[in-house]
């Protein structure tokens, strides 16, 4: 793991942003219909301050002997964040397979190893949009969704995955953005967040190419990342702690910096048809112009289209997800 990573979350970064970057409201005790109309549709994020107050996770996840006793004897593809590289157009991750014990093991010890548990996979949703995403997860731990209480702010057709994210500690995610909409909620640790509308996209690559939802990330001893236009970026910049949610709307891009020690998080990611699946071929086509921008919209719209059409007919329309689970290396569907 690289050095920097271990000592950016106690870094302010607001005040290198010009104008410095905004903070994300924070609320309690919100209700469906006001998370709605004041967040979700302005795809705006907010910090939900007593969203998993309710958690027992919150008590249990505190001990590492919980969870061995709980899914020790699952298998697990740990992302080697020595290995890969998340940060540049030459994008890659490495994986290595282990059980979910050693790696619970591992990380509560005085030297923790650079791996990182990303979506774990606690539970699925039931509805057509949990079918047209993963085909593959790095871990399946069902035996933790007792622990959980899924927020009431979308209908259960909506659900598409729920995960579980372990590491060491003081990991960096890179600048990214995700096409669900998502509810990132701290069981160990803190979190601080960078967060970039998705119209800041030009901006943010500064003509860097790579992978569609991938940009350079924002490092405090890196001034060059800075740099240019980049430093003009708007945006929102939080911390996040046990007990809260944080709402990350679909395409807002997004950077994360994890706490030192242990580090605990689970995510919730939803989606919405069909209204979603326009929104996705929008966010791929914003990165273009003219008739490019067109043909990428109606691409993206038409490759949608056909996963649907391709999954109906397959298990119908409103059956649940096949109830399979892959474990392996993370992939897509087509």
């Amino acid at each position: 793991m690289q050095s920097e990573t271990q000592t950016e979350f106690s870094c302010d970064f607001a005040p290198l942003f010009d104008p410095p970057l905004g903070q994300v409201d924070v609320v309690s005790g919100i209700t469906k219909e006001a998370f709605e109309s004041n967040y979700r549709r302005p795809r705006r994020p907010v910090i939900i301050d007593d969203g998993a107050k309710a958690w027992p996770a919150l008590k249990r996840w505190q001990d590492p002997a919980y969870l061995v006793a709980a899914a020790g004897h699952r298998p697990a593809f740990v992302r080697d964040l020595d290995a890969g590289n998340i940060d540049s157009a030459s994008y890659h991750e490495a994986y290595q397979e282990v059980r979910l014990d050693e790696l619970v093991e591992r990380l509560f010890s005085d030297q923790p190893p650079a791996w990182y548990l990303t979506q774990g996979l606690i539970m699925r949703g039931d509805g057509l949009g949990s079918m047209l995403g993963r085909s593959c997860w790095p871990a399946s731990l069902p035996e933790l969704a007792c622990d959980l209480v899924e927020p009431p702010f979308w209908p259960q057709e909506s659900l598409t995955e729920c995960n579980l994210w372990l590491g060491p500690g003081g990991q960096s995610s890179g600048l990214h953005y995700d096409e669900y909409d998502n509810l990132n909620g701290v069981v160990l640790g803190s979190k601080r967040w960078l967060l970039f509308p998705h119209d800041q996209a030009k901006v943010l690559l500064n003509g860097a190419r790579g992978r569609d939802s991938i940009a350079p990330g924002f490092h405090f001893s890196q001034a060059d990342r800075f740099a240019n236009e980049r430093g003009r970026a708007r945006g929102y910049e939080c911390i996040t702690r046990p007990g809260q949610l944080l709402y990350v709307p679909a395409g807002m891009w997004h950077q994360v910096f994890s706490s030192n020690g242990p580090s605990l998080a689970v995510n919730y990611w939803y989606l919405s048809l069909p209204r979603d699946a326009v929104r996705s071929a929008v966010l791929h086509a914003r990165r273009y112009s003219g008739f490019a921008a067109r043909k990428r919209f109606l691409l993206v719209l038409g490759v949608i289209a056909a996963k649907v059409m391709l999954k109906t007919a397959q298990y119908g329309f409103g059956k649940r997800a096949p109830s399979e689970i892959q474990i392996g290396q993370p992939g897509y569907r087509l």
